[in-house]
């Protein structure tokens, strides 16, 4: 979104998507033709200085999160959300330092990426007990947002 705004009253003259729809309402309005010595002369008479200015839309950090998950934008979303912070601590929290707590959820998180969304087959092929299985998976989907659109099936 475009504005054409006046450079001392601040006051805004005319909205648009694109620039070139602003400077084509900006010359119909303001270019005013005469005929001199046979010469078409253009005549711009604007009532002051106008500049074109971009509008930007301030959006929350909720909204601008909730948009880069709608455009599938993941890897900004964890960049923003975990910062610089290690994948296992932010995915494995108080748990990080546990090396079978770790492995589990990386079997989990494979298995669920390769379409196995049954968590009973999921907990058997990983040997843990289902709700074993579901609560490694909230806790994945917390870091890996991708993984809430496939829902798992109990």
């Amino acid at each position: 979104m475009f504005r054409l705004i006046g450079n001392v009253s601040k006051k805004v003259y005319y909205e648009a998507e694109n620039t070139s729809d602003l400077n084509k309402w900006r010359l119909d309005n303001f270019v005013k033709g005469s005929q001199a010595d046979g010469h078409m002369v253009s005549q711009y008479d604007a009532p002051e200085a106008m500049v074109i200015v971009k509008v930007k839309t301030i959006k929350s950090k909720k909204e601008y999160l909730n948009d880069l998950l709608d455009e599938g934008n993941f890897e900004e979303y964890r960049r923003i959300t975990i910062g610089k912070s290690d994948r296992d601590i932010e995915v494995y929290g108080s748990g990080k330092d546990d090396l079978k707590l770790i492995n589990r959820r990386k079997k989990i998180e494979k298995l669920f990426r390769q379409g196995v969304t049954n968590t009973a087959e999921i907990a058997s092929e990983v040997q843990v007990a289902r709700s074993t299985v579901t609560h490694d998976l909230r806790e994945l989907r917390k870091t890996y947002p991708e993984l809430r659109q496939k829902r798992a099936r109990s």
